[in-house]
């Protein structure tokens, strides 16, 4: 991967907190093309608009000595005359530089430029960090191995804390790196060449706790876990034992865990301020390598060049950008999107890819529509916490609708059949189509009571009970019907009497008998005329015609009509 911005520089830099600058120092112990023994404090612009890949410079000025480390903090003065905050540069001969960017920039003088210089370290300052809860306060670290406090509230007269106790002594050792913990402002760690780091109480103003490498390593860079108060990573120069040790300061007998991947000593290291899980290292193996800090395994490596790097640093106005410095006399900004992915390559097709993405492609806020009428929405709490706050509104674009609803949704809660009819009659009048009243109306005949439920449902769709006969007309109409089947028995008894009688008594006189017999029918000749077949046959079909026009229509409704009332 190509880099993104470049400056030709052999220096250290440190980046603006709240602005897109970028400040280098001269580096001590290199040297550029021209072998030129000047040293000078420069602001880069990190304009990435810009189609130029060379950093501009914006601001300059001469220093009295090369820099060892360098660092920006915020304003802590309060004075709108130090807007971007103050710059800090630790020097070979022990003196602190204190430098006002807002000056550099407007392209005042060295004079109106630099603020101050603290002297009261008698070896290289090699450990220099602001206070990211009170940007006033500095803390300093040396090969002496003293640890000082300094105080710019007052950039023209900058104070200075009494030294720590147990601070300068020689178990201490040569001061490489100062980190003030990220979470509890009053605590300080040091780290040493002796491999001896140190956790400071800046209110009992003495170390609270040591923890010793077992090998004596040479330590080089420290810094504090971003979320977790009590741990630490420490890493060493040591070309024989490269690792990075996770410490925690509750149990400092073993380390928590070890980051290998180097195979020379570590020199730099920095904390993503966008996601804690990743750490940027920079080592003598020419190796600039991300981690990720969960599972301990390599993200991605910055290409390598002709020499190692010395100094990383994180953007933390753009996530996923960081800014290298090379002994090969080049600072460069890169985007650590474009990096070497470890199991990508073109040899390891198939290999397992991590699913894992970055925090700063979490979405800090979110909304979403829903059915009902709702729109949800999330939102986090605060910076500081990682919880989110999900609310939940009622979008109201049509108030009648959503009274409407409102109401349909009360009855239908009360389950009582009284609201539910009321509701239905309320309907089937505010109706303004002739179905919609019916179907109202239908509904509203559903909800009625237990027993006449039925009767009036039929009253709705046309149909009526019939009424009920009275019993004495059913007893006469009885005692007719009686009558008359008596009066037939009656008669039949009769005539059969009257023909026993006469057979018993027949005379004898046999020509009478068989003179009486009656004669036999003749039969029918069959005609074969087709005439004839064809007529009876019209006849045939014309006697279901004769039938239909005989029926009366109002005998077929009263049997519909007693089929839907139950009346058989």
């Amino acid at each position: 991967m190509a880099y993104i911005k470049s400056a030709n520089r052999s220096a250290s830099m440190a980046l603006a907190p709240d602005a897109p600058y970028m400040a280098a120092g001269t580096m001590a112990g290199a040297v550029d093309l021209s072998f030129s023994s000047s040293a000078s404090i420069e602001i880069f612009k990190l304009d990435f608009q810009s189609e130029d890949r060379d950093l501009p410079v914006v601001g300059e000025s001469q220093s009295p000595e090369r820099f060892n480390r360098l660092a920006w903090g915020k304003n802590g003065s309060g004075s709108e005359q130090y807007g971007l905050g103050f710059i800090a540069g630790g020097h070979v001969d022990g003196s602190i530089g204190i430098w006002n960017p807002s000056a550099l920039i407007r392209g005042e003088p060295n004079e109106g430029a630099f603020v101050a210089s603290l002297a009261n370290h008698k070896g290289p300052v090699r450990g220099l960090e602001f206070n990211s809860f009170t940007p006033n306060l500095l803390a300093s670290g040396a090969d002496d191995g003293e640890v000082c406090i300094w105080d710019l509230a007052t950039p023209g007269e900058p104070s200075h804390f009494p030294p720590l106790k147990g601070s300068g002594s020689s178990l201490q050792g040569e001061i490489s790196y100062v980190s003030w913990n990220s979470k509890v402002q009053h605590i300080l760690a040091s780290t040493s060449h002796n491999g001896n780091t140190v956790v400071w109480d800046l209110k009992k103003q003495k170390p609270v706790i040591s923890v010793s490498d077992s090998t004596s390593r040479r330590c080089s860079v420290l810094q504090w876990h971003p979320d977790v108060a009590t741990q630490l990573f420490v890493a060493s120069d040591d070309d024989s034992s490269p690792a990075l040790r996770l410490w925690d300061m509750r149990n400092t007998l073993k380390p928590v865990n070890e980051l290998v991947g180097h195979t020379k000593g570590v020199i730099a290291m920095a904390w993503c301020p966008s996601d804690s899980s990743y750490l940027l290292t920079c080592g003598k193996d020419n190796r600039t390598i991300c981690w990720n800090t969960v599972t301990g395994k390599i993200v991605c490596e910055l290409p390598s060049g002709n020499n190692w790097n010395f100094d990383v640093h994180w953007y933390s106005k753009i996530p996923g950008v960081i800014a290298a410095s090379s002994f090969d006399g080049k600072i460069g900004l890169y985007n650590i999107e474009g990096c070497s992915h470890y199991g990508i390559g073109e040899a390891d097709f198939g290999a397992a890819v991590s699913l894992r993405a970055p925090k700063w492609y979490k979405r800090p806020a979110g909304v979403s529509f829903g059915f009902g009428g709702k729109l949800v929405s999330f939102h986090p709490k605060s910076s500081t916490s990682g919880d989110s706050e999900v609310l939940l509104h009622n979008l109201v674009t049509e108030q009648s609708l959503v009274s409407r609803s409102s109401e349909f949704e009360a009855a239908i809660n009360n389950g009582e059949k009284s609201s539910l009819k009321l509701l239905c009659e309320r309907k089937s009048q505010e109706s303004e189509s002739e179905d919609d009243q019916q179907t109202w109306g239908f509904l509203k005949v559903m909800f009625e009571e237990d027993g006449t439920a039925r009767s009036k449902m039929l009253n709705h769709l046309g149909f009526s009970l019939p009424l009920e006969e009275k019993p004495a007309v059913v007893d006469d109409l009885s005692q007719e019907i009686s009558a008359l089947q008596l009066a037939d028995v009656a008669t039949d008894k009769v005539e059969y009497e009257n023909e026993k009688e006469s057979v018993m008594f027949a005379g004898d006189d046999g020509e009478d008998f068989f003179n009486n017999l009656p004669s036999p029918k003749v039969d029918t000749p069959v005609s074969l005329s087709a005439e004839t077949a064809s007529h009876n046959a019209e006849e045939i079909r014309q006697e279901p015609d004769a039938l239909d026009e005989n029926a009366d229509p109002t005998f077929d409704d009263a049997i519909q009509r007693s089929l839907v009332v139950g009346r058989l």
